[in-house]
C-alpha cells in the first residue's frame, strides 16, 4: 500500500479566516442598509448587497461565503419590508438576484478552496520527494561547514532537475551540483540516477575524470533505455582535500563557482570545460581537472543557472557577483538561503526556473 504524503501538523491545521474577510463585508452591508433607508424611495441600493459575498469569496471559504450570502439575502428582504414593498415584483426580483449571485459565489469559493488544497498536496509531495533525493548534507564534514538551499519555480512546487550532493572521500570532501535538462518525471528519473551513481561511487576511489565518465555513462545508458538521445545534465565536480589549500574542479558545461575571498568574490572559470553529462564523451582528454586556491576562512559557492538567469521586471539578469560582494562570505550556514532569498526578491517572487545553491566554508585551523 502506498503511503500518502501528509503535510506537517502546522500545515494541517484548519485555515483561520482573517477577520477582515468577514468584518469588511458585514460593515459594508450595514452601511448600504443605513444609506438605503435614508435616500429617496426611488433609489434602490439593496442589489449592491451582493458585493459583500463577492468580497468574502475572494479570501474566505465556502462556509463563510454562504453565511455572508444568507445575511445579504435576508437584509435585501428586510429592506423590502421597511419600504412596504414586499408584495411588489421588484422586491422579489432583487431578493432572487442577490440569492443567485451569492450561490454562484459559494460555488466559486468551493472550487477555489479545492484548488488550494490540491496545490498544498502537490507542494507537500514535491517537498517530500526533494527531501529524499536532495537530503541535506551534514552541517560539517572535515574542515568544511556545508550549507545548501533549493527553491522551486512556479506556483506549484514542481520537481525540477536541479541537484546537489556531498560525500566524504579518503582524502577529503567531494561536492556535486548539476542541472538535468527538462522537468517533471523524466528529469526526476535522471536526477535520481545521477545522485545514486554519485553516492554509490564514493567508495570506489575514482578520480574526478573517472567519476565524470561514470556519470556520463550512467546517463547515456538511461537515454538508451528510454529511447531518448537528447537528455543531458550540466554538472560541476569539486574535490576539497582536508590537507592543503587547493581544490580540484571539473566542469561539465556548468556555470563557474565562486570563491568568496577577503577582497571579494572570484569566479573559477574553467579553461577547458567538458561537454554536459549524457552526451557520450569519447575523448579522455575532455575530462580536464583544474586546480584553484581555497584557503581557510573562504567560502566556495556552487549554484545552478536558475540563479544567474533569474530576471527582474525589466529583464535584467540577477547580478550574482555584485550581490555576493554585498552579502559577503561569512561562515554561517545560512549563506545559501540569503542568496536564494535575494534572487527571489530580484524576480519579485516570480522565479522562472528552479534555483539551487551549495556552499562550503573552510574553517580556519
Amino acid at each position: 500500500m502506498s503511503e500518502s504524503v501528509t503535510p506537517p501538523a502546522s500545515r494541517r491545521r484548519r485555515r483561520r479566516v482573517p477577520r477582515p474577510a468577514v468584518l469588511v463585508p458585514v460593515l459594508s452591508m450595514a452601511a448600504l442598509v443605513a444609506i438605503d433607508l435614508v435616500v429617496p424611495r426611488s433609489v434602490h441600493l439593496g442589489p449592491l448587497l451582493a458585493v459583500a459575498p463577492a468580497l468574502t469569496a475572494a479570501s474566505a471559504g465556502p462556509g463563510t461565503t454562504a453565511g455572508v450570502g444568507v445575511l445579504a439575502v435576508a437584509l435585501q428582504f428586510l429592506l423590502g419590508v421597511a419600504r412596504s414593498e414586499t408584495e411588489t415584483p421588484n422586491t422579489a426580483v432583487q431578493v432572487a438576484a442577490v440569492a443567485v449571485i451569492s450561490l454562484a459565489l459559494v460555488l466559486y469559493s468551493r472550487a477555489r478552496s479545492r484548488r488550494e488544497s490540491e496545490l498544498a498536496r502537490v507542494r507537500a509531495m514535491a517537498e517530500a520527494t526533494n527531501d529524499v533525493l536532495l537530503r541535506p548534507p551534514p552541517a560539517r564534514l572535515g574542515p568544511l561547514r556545508i550549507g545548501c538551499e533549493y527553491r522551486a519555480a512556479g506556483e506549484v512546487a514542481q520537481i525540477g532537475g536541479d541537484f546537489y550532493a556531498v560525500v566524504r572521500t579518503r582524502e577529503g570532501t567531494r561536492l556535486l551540483i548539476g542541472d538535468v535538462r527538462g522537468k517533471g518525471l523524466d528529469a526526476l528519473d535522471d536526477t535520481a540516477l545521477l545522485l545514486g551513481a554519485f553516492r554509490s561511487a564514493s567508495h570506489l576511489d575514482l578520480s574526478l575524470p573517472g567519476l565524470a565518465a561514470h556519470l556520463d555513462a550512467a546517463l547515456e545508458w538511461s537515454n538508451a533505455q528510454k529511447g531518448a538521445g537528447e537528455d543531458f545534465a550540466t554538472a560541476l565536480l569539486v574535490d576539497v582535500p582536508d590537507a592543503g589549500e587547493d581544490i580540484m574542479l571539473l566542469s561539465c558545461g556548468h556555470p563557474p563557482p565562486y570563491v568568496l575571498r577577503a577582497d571579494g568574490p572570484e569566479p573559477l572559470e574553467a579553461a577547458r570545460p567538458a561537454p554536459p553529462l549524457g552526451l557520450g564523451v569519447l575523448d579522455p582528454d575532455a575530462w580536464t581537472v583544474e586546480r584553484y586556491a581555497f584557503r581557510p576562512g573562504e567560502t566556495l559557492l556552487l549554484y545552478t543557472d536558475g540563479v544567474i538567469e533569474a530576471r527582474d521586471g525589466e529583464g535584467a539578469f540577477y547580478p550574482l557577483a555584485q550581490r555576493l560582494a554585498l552579502i559577503g562570505g561569512r561562515e554561517e550556514d545560512r549563506l545559501a538561503r540569503r542568496v536564494v532569498d535575494d534572487v527571489v526578491r530580484h524576480t519579485d517572487d516570480r522565479l522562472a526556473d528552479d534555483a539551487a545553491l551549495l556552499c562550503a566554508y573552510r574553517a580556519p585551523g
